[in-house]
């Protein structure tokens, strides 16, 4: 089973509801995404801090449907609690100043998902597990894979709302004059490192997500790491043989 949307489909969604909030809230000239902000004001969800304590320790953040249960810890006990429906649950030590990139990526996360139960319900939402489950025409490998598309295409569109094509576009002209970045193989010079670190800390997000990022726009231009050695390095070649 295929996607029903692209991922540049995805960027351009992002964007426009990215570009629709600063309009809306008369913050143009702002570079750095206010997530919450757009969570509650702009999609009318509800966000709310638990300690989560499902058996999966990678789940840091939850879109409650209002019926499916979340394990959390109050008070040292765990018990199941269903959340009303539009409330995203995050993890609470992502509250933590060292935690506010990952934060911010898992709100995206999960506000993508919500997104995408309006923009393709039939790939998303219950109705499509409920198809399965009437019609028995689904295969079980064909319901884990598209969960597994839809988690990337929330991946996609949570960058695409984080990390803007404009946005991007406007911290590339500040901080490297527009040039592509230079990238050896996958080792970036530190020059290109430091043109990372400004652009990830003025976006608010991490060094991954950024680097990742700027592949997916292609904001990143591909050489041979044996030129970075021999130019850059001056290991092996003539100054080599020659000391």
């Amino acid at each position: 089973m295929n996607s029903l949307v692209s991922f540049r489909e995805l960027d351009s969604l992002g964007e426009g509801l990215v570009k629709d909030y600063a309009k809306k809230t008369h913050r143009w000239n702002s570079m750095c995404l206010d997530i919450e902000g757009f969570i509650t004001e702009y999609l009318g969800l509800n966000i709310v801090y638990e300690t989560i304590s499902e058996e999966d320790k990678s789940k840091l953040a939850f879109l409650a449907d209002g019926l499916d249960p979340l394990r959390v810890t109050r008070d040292g006990a765990a018990s199941f609690v269903v959340f009303p429906k539009g409330t995203i649950v995050v993890e609470m030590f992502l509250t933590r100043n060292s935690e506010a990139a990952r934060k911010r990526f898992a709100l995206a996360h999960e506000a993508a998902h919500a997104i995408l139960e309006r923009h393709v319900p039939l790939q998303t939402g219950g109705h499509f597990q409920s198809e399965f489950d009437s019609t028995a025409h689904y295969s079980k490998e064909d319901i884990l894979r598209m969960f597994s598309i839809n988690e990337s295409c929330a991946n996609r569109l949570g960058a695409a709302l984080l990390m803007p094509e404009y946005r991007m576009d406007r911290a590339l002209k500040k901080y490297n004059d527009g040039n592509k970045l230079i990238c050896y193989g996958g080792v970036f010079p530190q020059q290109e490192k430091l043109v990372v670190q400004k652009m990830t800390n003025t976006l608010g997000v991490s060094t991954a997500a950024m680097t990742n990022r700027l592949r997916e726009l292609k904001m990143v231009e591909s050489r041979p790491i044996d030129k970075y050695i021999r130019e850059t390095l001056r290991y092996g070649g003539e100054s080599y043989d020659s000391g």
